[in-house]
């Protein structure tokens, strides 16, 4: 084994012999990885013969013992030690190594560079010299000597024999030109090392800045300057295709992408995108369509979706992607816009996290963290309820509404007073409603009259579990019988959250008014946005607020605009896809129009997106690219789903 990198590295040979001697044993521990305790029996042998036979090997393994456990101040004690102690030891080339790589451990950088050079120069190892040299060029990247640094590495790179040292050396430099250097430092470089490597990685590096300012001229200078000194290059193929996409726009006219599935399961779902997208575009005025140009790319044509990305942020005029609409297919796009540095903006996908992926990833969706909050303070905010019941489908949706919806409410000063799930296939929820307080008929009276008799009062709402208990509204007592009783079910909270499908919602309500919660406010997510429920839940249907990011009979005047041009255009009714397509294709030609005339500009600028009037809600772009919406409310009148915010 193995217990320190670099040249003159002591490997373990075959585990020695079991022996009762400190050393002995000490090479047994070491040898099998327990190096805590073979620094003990290493420390009992140098403390009883400092200069003995084992002494030297004894110093080196104490010292490689610390720097691996990540004591390097005290690992170079016994480094130093050992040089002091045996000048002519075996072990001080390997020693010197290992000063100088904890010297670099804790911020030593001058004491590191003298040993490493030492190393370079005089080190019989030639693997322990490029080594040395690997590291002298990481410190001066550690010092932003980044010239100093790349030729270092290029020598590596040219010179060295190990693969592994040259495949680190060469990561490392392709690091530091993607991640460290401004274009100027990349036009002095480009002059240092004027030709071969690793000039090509350069001018790669300075192409990605002239697509990002959509620097036409420079962008096409720099390809030509590849195809002279690098005609047999292997990236050639993909640098011509470049070329021809710039040739191919002499007017440098702005482009926008589109990337959507348009054949195979979720054509469907492709087309209501699309279809948004492009309504967006036809009500630019002539003007406003003749500055930019809409590609669109089909993401179900039998590759990677991020293939199809990187084609169109290749494009230096390409200034933002409308898409991915799938969630994993923007987890998979998300390295390749921070490479090109483009927005993609999806209008669909959304799972968590997407936005957090890097800073060129946004999004214009309806999320179930957005729906629970908003939900939530609809509810504590404007309807004044407090105490909630959560009743929920054991399903991702279900389970992620609550969790959102229930951590909102606490943050809002409320209460949750229970929470109980159900199967998705349930019918029967008897032993759910029973749970949160229900009563049958029978049983509320069996339960009233026997209180009456036995003079014992109602549960308190002040201990766990109690969630309701009769209410008598009217009785006559005579002769120990109770005539004309009629009694009530009261709760000891003020709302039920059901974040389940219009489906099972529908058959949840009836049983609900049957075990007599029939007086308490409904709420509910997007799943309830169907006239279905009406048809299910019927006259049941008494107190109810839900959420959803459209609504097609809102009387807001951008909606019904809205629906009325999309019907007019396409001959049916939008879906709530469309409408946060056709918002996401409105902010990115806002930008367009107030001189987002780049990627970069268009990433900055959409942050800074505040209250968009957008027909999927009021739309601001967070610091992180998430869309904060304000949702539609929506609740029941007369058989019909209103809009009540």
């Amino acid at each position: 084994m193995t217990i320190s990198g670099g040249a003159g590295e002591v490997k373990g040979e075959e585990p020695p012999v079991r022996s009762s001697t400190p050393f002995e044993k000490a090479e047994e521990l070491f040898h099998s990885g327990q190096f805590i305790d073979a620094k003990i029996y290493y420390q009992s042998y140098v403390q009883g013969s400092p200069s003995g036979p084992n002494a030297e090997t004894a110093y080196f393994r104490l010292g490689q013992i610390d720097q691996q456990i990540g004591s390097c101040s005290t690992a170079i004690s016994f480094y130093y030690l050992l040089q002091n102690k045996f000048p002519d030891s075996a072990y001080l080339h390997p020693v010197r190594m290992h000063l100088a790589e904890c010297q670099m451990e804790l911020g030593h950088y001058a004491e590191a560079e003298d040993l490493f050079r030492e190393i370079v120069m005089v080190d019989p190892d030639k693997k322990a010299q490029w080594q040395a040299m690997h590291y002298l060029g990481q410190l001066d990247e550690k010092r932003f000597d980044y010239a100093n640094a790349l030729a270092k590495l290029t020598r590596l790179h040219v010179e060295s024999e190990d693969a592994e040292i040259r495949g680190k050396a060469d990561d490392l430099l392709q690091e530091i030109i993607d991640e460290k250097l401004g274009q100027t430092q990349v036009v002095s470089l480009i002059q240092k090392f004027r030709t071969g490597f690793p000039v090509d990685k350069l001018l790669l590096k300075l192409l990605s800045f002239y697509r990002v300012e959509r620097d036409r001229g420079n962008y096409r200078a720099t390809l030509m300057e590849f195809f002279r000194l690098f005609p047999d290059h292997p990236e050639r193929p993909r640098l011509e295709k470049y070329l021809k996409q710039v040739d191919e726009n002499p007017s440098n006219v702005l482009r926008v992408g589109v990337v959507v599935p348009l054949t195979g399961n979720l054509s469907v779902t492709g087309q209501r995108v699309l279809q948004g997208v492009q309504l967006a575009v036809n009500l630019q005025n002539q003007k406003e369509r003749g500055k930019f140009e809409l590609v669109v790319k089909n993401s179900s044509a039998g590759r990677p979706v991020a293939q199809s990305v990187e084609e169109l942020a290749a494009d230096p005029n390409m200034i933002a992607i409308i898409g991915p609409v799938l969630s994993e297919d923007v987890r998979d796009s998300a390295a390749v816009a921070r490479k090109y540095q483009i927005p993609i903006f999806s209008p669909t996908a959304s799972a968590p996290g997407l936005p957090e992926l890097n800073e060129f990833v946004f999004r214009n969706a309806m999320t179930r963290d957005l729906q629970g909050r908003f939900l939530a303070q609809y509810a504590v905010n404007d309807l004044g309820l407090r105490r909630f019941v959560i009743l929920y489908p054991t399903e991702a949706y279900g389970v992620e509404l609550t969790e959102v919806f229930s951590n909102e409410v606490r943050s809002l000063g409320g209460e949750i007073v229970a929470s109980v799930s159900y199967d998705r296939s349930q019918t029967d929820f008897k032993g759910q409603i029973l749970e949160i307080g229900g009563m049958a008929d029978d049983d509320l009276k069996k339960l009233t009259q026997e209180q009456i008799a036995n003079q014992t009062g109602s549960k308190d709402f002040g201990k766990p579990g109690h969630y309701s208990r009769p209410l008598v509204q009217m009785g006559l007592w005579t002769e120990g019988k109770i005539d004309n009783l009629k009694v009530d079910l009261e709760l000891s909270y003020d709302a039920i959250f059901m974040p389940g499908v219009y489906d099972r919602v529908g058959l949840i309500i009836p049983q609900l008014v049957f075990y007599n919660i029939d007086d308490v406010t409904l709420l509910g997510g997007s799943g309830w946005n169907s006239p279905e429920l009406i048809a299910i839940a019927g006259k049941y249907l008494k107190k109810g607020y839900f959420v959803d990011g459209f609504f097609p009979a809102s009387e807001q005047p951008e909606v019904q605009t809205f629906m009325q041009n999309y019907k007019n255009t396409f001959g049916e009714d939008p879906t709530i896809l469309s409408a946060q397509s056709y918002d996401t294709a409105n902010i990115i030609l806002h930008l367009l129009h107030s001189n987002a005339d780049n990627r970069i500009k268009m990433r900055t600028q959409l942050n800074q997106v505040r209250d968009f009037p957008g027909v999927s809600g009021r739309t601001t772009i967070l610091p992180s690219g998430e869309a904060e919406k304000h949702l539609f409310s929506l609740s029941f009148k007369k058989k019909k789903i209103i809009q009540v915010n």
